[in-house]
């Protein structure tokens, strides 16, 4: 039997089409129960990036009313297997409205911030620790040291821990009448700077748009301190070379990929 056709025995389900056979998740879209859908098969037997279909379902609920992700509508944790919503909307490099699309990235990550979500436990650190088991060479080790290093210098002087999405490049932004933010297998605790850090390097904002970004999320400038923006923008470059570090070792990189793995060495100098 074909994964297609095992899928398909899910009650209600139809329409199966591949999206994208990922690293570690393949992803469908399919209707369920009449709506359209997409369907997250994660490959737990190849996870090494600490996934866990249960944990993105249980944050998924707890931000529903926000109305900034989608909604859960199946999941099998047994097969690893996760339904939610389909999003309509364009990607950021579709619309010709980046500013305004930035504030409203800024916007939607002020609302994530600002509430707090029980029963939440699994923090970004927790991810990192599990990322360093994969870590094993002299050079990678070194790297992970000074990843856990920085990373925990950074907490020791800000303690507002938070519900961060952690992975906020511009294919899991959508837009339509609202900011929508989608793949949240990586949300954990975090930092509320390391979220607006990854965007910032991710969107490859230039000055005047960084400045508007964290204008927009803290209504004033002065609310940010921008040299710990800085160093979470660093901390952001050593978490991006870290998963590019585990990918290599297990899975075949593209070309881009190796082109922005050694892009990264050279800015760290590492």
């Amino acid at each position: 039997m074909s994964p297609n056709e095992s899928l398909l025995k899910i009650d209600g389900l139809d329409s199966l089409s591949l999206i994208k056979s990922g690293v570690y998740k393949d992803t469908y879209g399919c209707v369920y129960k009449g709506k359209n859908a997409i369907l997250g098969h994660y490959r737990i037997q190849e996870n090494h990036f600490n996934l866990n279909p249960q944990r993105e379902a249980n944050i998924l609920s707890k931000i529903n009313d926000l109305q900034l992700a989608p909604k859960t509508l199946f999941l099998d944790e047994k097969a690893s297997i996760i339904i939610t919503s389909k999003i309509e909307g364009e990607h950021l490099s579709q619309s010709n409205e980046r500013k305004r699309l930035i504030s409203r990235i800024a916007k939607g990550l002020l609302s994530l911030h600002s509430n707090d979500f029980i029963g939440i436990t699994h923090t970004f650190r927790d991810s990192l620790i599990a990322y360093g088991e994969h870590l094993t060479g002299k050079e990678e080790e070194n790297i992970f040291i000074q990843t856990i290093e920085l990373y925990d210098s950074l907490s020791n002087v800000y303690d507002g821990y938070c519900l961060c999405h952690n992975d906020l490049h511009p294919e899991n932004v959508l837009f339509n009448n609202r900011i929508q933010f989608i793949d949240w297998e990586y949300a954990s605790l975090n930092l509320p700077y390391f979220d607006l850090a990854y965007a910032i390097e991710h969107f490859q904002m230039n000055k005047s748009e960084i400045g508007y970004f964290i204008s927009e999320y803290s209504e004033s400038i002065q609310d940010i301190d921008l040299d710990t923006i800085n160093k979470y923008r660093k901390l952001s470059k050593y978490v991006t070379l870290i998963w590019l570090l585990i990918l290599d070792k297990y899975y075949t990189m593209s070309s881009s990929e190796t082109e922005l793995m050694a892009s990264l060495k050279m800015k760290l100098n590492v």
